[in-house]
């Protein structure tokens, strides 16, 4: 085999491999809606100001800008399943104000987890 065959045969399989795992990275993982719902937060925002604060997080924190990032941070450390999205939720908001996870928008303090919620519906909401 020539050294020009070579390389390029070596330059097509390298490609060939990282492709599907760049791809990955944009992938979307199937998720429940209700996750994009922040169930606390609705008793006392409506759903304007719930994408308001979500562009502002996404704002503040450019890594969590996408649809993917956001569900899979948020469905991240489901090692116990859950009856339902909410109670999932409630328990993740739960452990975000124990460990002392928050998030400062606007004079509002939010659990990380709410923000998210807030985040992934202000990119739903836009699209």
């Amino acid at each position: 085999m020539k050294r020009r065959n070579f390389v390029i045969l070596s330059g097509i399989g390298a490609a060939a491999l990282s492709l599907p795992m760049a791809c990955a990275r944009f992938r979307v993982p199937e998720y429940d809606p209700l996750l994009a719902e922040p169930q606390l937060l609705s008793f006392i925002w409506d759903t304007e100001t719930m994408v308001d604060m979500g562009a502002l997080y996404r704002e503040l924190t450019p890594q969590e800008d996408g649809e993917g990032e956001l569900v899979s941070l948020l469905l991240q450390d489901t090692s116990e399943p859950a009856d339902d999205t909410f109670q999932f939720v409630h328990k993740r908001v739960t452990a975000d104000y124990e460990t002392n996870d928050l998030v400062m928008l606007e004079g509002w303090m939010l659990s990380r987890t709410e923000a998210r919620q807030c985040a992934l519906l202000s990119l739903i909401q836009t699209a």
